[in-house]
C-alpha cells in the first residue's frame, strides 16, 4: 500500500478480533515536520508558544491518579472520554507474537486487565450514559466494554441471562445485566434507521476492505444481539419488576475491585456504588422497551398496543420525577412514538385535532395509498399543523419499509 509523502496514516485496530479499524492521519511535508509535530517540539524546547500536549494512554498507567485528574476537567479533552476508551481498549487488545512469531491472542496480564480497567472508569464517569457512548464508540467497542463491565460485575459466565434471578445478585451486577441488555435492544431499534452512505475519497480507496472487515464485525454483532432479543426483553422486564433502588459501579468501586476491599465484598454491598432510583431505572426501561416493540409493529401489529404501554409508564415516570437526573431519553421523540401509538391503535382523543391528523395519516400508510400521504403532507407545508417529529418519523417509517422490500 503506498501513499503520497505528505501522508502519514496510523491504523489503530480495536475490537474483540482487532478488526475494528480506526484511521488516523496527518500532513507532513517531505524532509520537514507538520505544524503539530513543530508545536509539540516547542513546547518542550519553548522556542515559541505551541498548545498543550495530549496525554499518552500509557502516562495513566504510570500514575494512578492522572485519571480522575483528567475526567474532572471541566472539559476533559486531549484526549476526550471517549477517546480515552476506545486508546485503553485497542491497547489492551493487540495480539501477541511468540517466538515462533505466530500470532497469539491478547496477554491475559496486568497490564491489559489495568487498561479495561482503566476504560470502565472513564464510562462510570459518564455515568453509564449509553446516549453518549453510542454517539462516540462504534458497535464493536461498545460491544467490548460492556463485556468487559459483565466480567468485572462477576456476572456467571456460561450462564444465559434471562436465567439469573435479578433479586438475587449484588446490586452493581444486578444493573451490569441491565445495562448490557439495554444497549442489545437500543443497538437493534438504531439499526433499522437508515444511515447515508458516505463516498470513499481518493485517498480512501485502499481503505475499502478495512471497512468491510468493519462492516463484518458489526453484521455478527448484530445478529447475535437480534437472535438473543426476546430474551433481552424478558430481562428488563423483570427489571420492571424490581421496586427497590439499583447501583452501578463507580470509579471508587471500579478502584475497590483491584484492591483487598472486593474481597471483602464492599464492592458487593447493598449500597455500594451510584445510586439509581427505581423510577428513573424504570422510565428508561420503559423507553427502551417501547422503540423495540414499535419497531417490531412493522410486522407485527399488536406489538404497536406493548409500545404504546410502555410509552405510557415512561410519560407518567417523567412527570412524576422532579429530578431525571439518570434519564437520558429524546422527549421530543417520546411524544413522536406516543402520538404515532395512539393513531396505529385507535387510542385517539377525538377532541384531539392533533391525533385525528395523526390518525388520517396512518390510516393512509397502513392502507399503502402513498400518494394520498405525499399530498396531506403538501397540504401540510401550507397549514404547518402537523409537528416536525411527526413527519419525520413517518419519513423513518417509509425508508424502512422502503428498505424492507
Amino acid at each position: 500500500m503506498s501513499f503520497p509523502s505528505s501522508l502519514l496514516v496510523l491504523v489503530l485496530r480495536v475490537g474483540p478480533d482487532s478488526s475494528q479499524v480506526i484511521p488516523m492521519c496527518w500532513s507532513s511535508q517531505q524532509g520537514g515536520m507538520s505544524a503539530e509535530a513543530a508545536d509539540r517540539v516547542a513546547a518542550v524546547t519553548g522556542s515559541r508558544p505551541g498548545t498543550p500536549l495530549q496525554v499518552s494512554w500509557f502516562e495513566f498507567l504510570l500514575d494512578g491518579g492522572l485519571l480522575e485528574t483528567h475526567l474532572q476537567k471541566a472539559s476533559p479533552a486531549d484526549p476526550a472520554p471517549v477517546q480515552l476508551i476506545v486508546q485503553f481498549l485497542e491497547q489492551a487488545s493487540k495480539p501477541s507474537v511468540n517466538e515462533q512469531n505466530q500470532v497469539q491472542p491478547p496477554a491475559d496480564n496486568r497490564r491489559n486487565r489495568t487498561l479495561k480497567l482503566l476504560a470502565l472508569k472513564v464510562a462510570a464517569h459518564m455515568k453509564w450514559d449509553l446516549d453518549s457512548l453510542e454517539r462516540g464508540l462504534t458497535i464493536p467497542v461498545v460491544n467490548m466494554l460492556l463485556n468487559e463491565l459483565l466480567c468485572v460485575s462477576k456476572v456467571p459466565a456460561g450462564v444465559k441471562h434471562v436465567e439469573l434471578d435479578l433479586s438475587t445478585l449484588p446490586p452493581t451486577t444486578a444493573m451490569a445485566v441491565i445495562i448490557y441488555n439495554r444497549w442489545a435492544i437500543r443497538t437493534i431499534v438504531l439499526s433499522s434507521f437508515p444511515e447515508k452512505q458516505n463516498k470513499p475519497g481518493p485517498h480512501q480507496m485502499n481503505m475499502l476492505s478495512v471497512v468491510q472487515q468493519e462492516k463484518e464485525l458489526m453484521e455478527n454483532i448484530l445478529a447475535v444481539l437480534k437472535e438473543q432479543a426476546a430474551d433481552s426483553v424478558s430481562v428488563l422486564d423483570a427489571a420492571l419488576r424490581l421496586k427497590k433502588d439499583f447501583y452501578v459501579h463507580t470509579l471508587r468501586t471500579l478502584d475497590l475491585l483491584g484492591s483487598d476491599a472486593a474481597a471483602n465484598g464492599e464492592t458487593e454491598s447493598s449500597t455500594a456504588g451510584l445510586r439509581i432510583s427505581a423510577d428513573e431505572l424504570h422510565c428508561q426501561v420503559h423507553y427502551d422497551l417501547g422503540a423495540i416493540f414499535f419497531q417490531r409493529g412493522c410486522t407485527d401489529q399488536p406489538a404497536y398496543q406493548k409500545a404504546r404501554d410502555h410509552f405510557r409508564m415512561t410519560k407518567e415516570l417523567l412527570k412524576k420525577l422532579d429530578q431525571a437526573v439518570h434519564v437520558h431519553l429524546d422527549e421530543k421523540r417520546l411524544a413522536g412514538y406516543w402520538n404515532a401509538c395512539k393513531a396505529l391503535t385507535g387510542d385517539c382523543d377525538p377532541a384531539d385535532t392533533h391525533t385525528t391528523r395523526y390518525d388520517r395519516i396512518n390510516s393512509l400508510i397502513r392502507n399503502q395509498d402513498y400518494q394520498a400521504v405525499v399530498e396531506a403532507f403538501i397540504r401540510d407545508n401550507a397549514a404547518r399543523c402537523l409537528p416536525t417529529h411527526f413527519r419525520r418519523s413517518v419519513l423513518r417509517e417509509l425508508l424502512y419499509r422502503a428498505q424492507q422490500g
